[in-house]
């Protein structure tokens, strides 16, 4: 087969325009019309309704510190934290309860009567220490003040000038 060579008068080799053109138009037709276009998300109406979170705690609802208050009876070291108070020498229960609270950020101050041994004071420091709570400071006790009268008097005693 011979091919036949298409020169111009100049002796220029052209190119038929005609069969370009309709391929191009060809392939411009297949990938537009082979192209999904894709939908934008949206948001559906489902027909939930949306409710309202619960409010969350916050500082103000906690105390400043974990009151752990130890005092001497005839009976053992009586153990107070906050208002709950635990078995008579049962220092685990220190460990326990403040593990139950379980938030390190609060001060826990144990807040020890003067008539007991450093041994007690050192057990429920040390149960206190084994606790997730990092923040463990230690304080005396106050002595519990004498009961005043509704008068002002202090006790059975008398204020002198009086009967």
């Amino acid at each position: 087969m011979r091919f036949q060579r298409n020169l111009d008068d100049d002796g220029s080799a052209q190119l038929p325009i005609a069969p370009m053109v309709d391929t191009v138009f060809s392939l411009l037709a297949f990938f537009v019309l082979g192209t999904q276009v894709a939908m934008p998300e949206r948001d559906f109406a489902m027909g939930y309704r949306e409710v309202a979170l619960a409010r969350g705690a916050e500082a103000q609802d906690f105390p400043a510190a974990i009151l752990v208050q130890l005092r001497a009876t005839p009976e053992g070291v009586a153990i107070t934290i906050g208002q709950a108070r635990m078995p008579n020498d049962q220092f685990d229960t220190i460990r326990a309860k403040l593990a139950e609270i379980n938030m390190p950020g609060l001060d826990v101050i144990i807040q020890a009567d003067p008539a007991l041994t450093v041994d007690q004071v050192a057990r429920a420091l040390d149960a206190a220490l084994a606790s997730p709570m990092k923040k463990v400071s230690i304080s005396r006790l106050a002595a519990a003040a004498a009961p005043r009268k509704p008068d002002g008097r202090l006790g059975d005693r008398r204020v002198s000038g009086e009967p």
